[in-house]
């Protein structure tokens, strides 16, 4: 039986940190998330004829098997941790599973530029223990800074809940993927906005499985995507670093 996703309602989540929840989502957050495809430059440039509609799978097979079970997961227990030592577990548990080089190098690039940002801000919630411990090693090296697992510790010191968490960390996934689209050619900005509305249950239900789950279930299984990826490296040029 499929389960329903819950809902979580704006009256859960106070002004203050709603408005975290928009800065850590927005595009312009110079992180470079943007500048990665993850595989997809690769496989629309071997398969010139995939229309919209294997794009819209591809992105759902994405979000259920791998930005769900792996990012969102561990975006939602990033939030929960309570000590320095809990969030690097959960970061060499997320490098762990990410068999890819370039894939690692697109979480890790982007997480350092968030740790880096978060220890900028004035604000001195967002740097508080364990947090602030975290960040310190990410940016001298020591940690490898997985994105959601510097998106969950930045996200629970402003105070968001678990479910929201795990819900930026699959929708931003979706969201870079359609962009990427978008920028090859191959969507529309229009469409590209139209799918990511059509998704909205399935990032939803990937979400709320995401944020009750545990380490040991963390996984994440993108052949196709991953295949591509690796050839991606050995394109005489490209638009996207991975």
């Amino acid at each position: 039986m499929q389960r329903r996703p819950s809902t979580v309602r704006i009256s859960d989540v106070d002004t203050r940190s709603l408005l975290v929840a928009l800065q850590l989502g927005d595009s312009a957050l110079p992180i470079g998330r943007f500048a990665h495809s993850q595989g997809l430059e690769a496989l629309l440039a071997a398969s010139p004829a995939l229309g919209d509609a294997h794009i819209r799978e591809l992105v759902e097979s994405q979000i259920t098997e791998s930005s769900g079970p792996l990012d969102g997961v561990a975006a939602a227990l990033a939030c929960a941790a309570r000590t320095c030592a809990a969030l690097v577990e959960v970061d060499c548990a997320v490098t762990a599973r990410r068999l890819i080089p370039s894939a690692r190098l697109a979480s890790t690039s982007c997480g350092r530029q968030l740790a880096r940002l978060a220890l900028g801000l004035t604000d001195a919630d967002l740097t508080a223990e364990p947090a602030r411990g975290y960040f310190d090693r990410v940016v001298a090296g020591e940690a490898d800074g997985n994105l959601c697992v510097v998106e969950g510790a930045a996200a629970a010191a402003r105070g968001l809940p678990g479910s929201v968490v795990a819900l930026l960390s699959v929708r931003g996934s979706a969201s870079a993927m359609l962009s990427a689209a978008v920028r090859l050619g191959r969507l529309t900005s229009r469409r590209a906005q139209r799918l990511l509305v059509e998704l909205e249950p399935v990032i939803a239900a990937a979400a709320e499985v995401a944020g009750s789950s545990s380490l040991a279930e963390m996984r994440s299984t993108m052949p196709e995507l991953e295949i591509h990826a690796l050839r991606h490296g050995r394109a005489d040029g490209r638009s996207f670093i991975t």
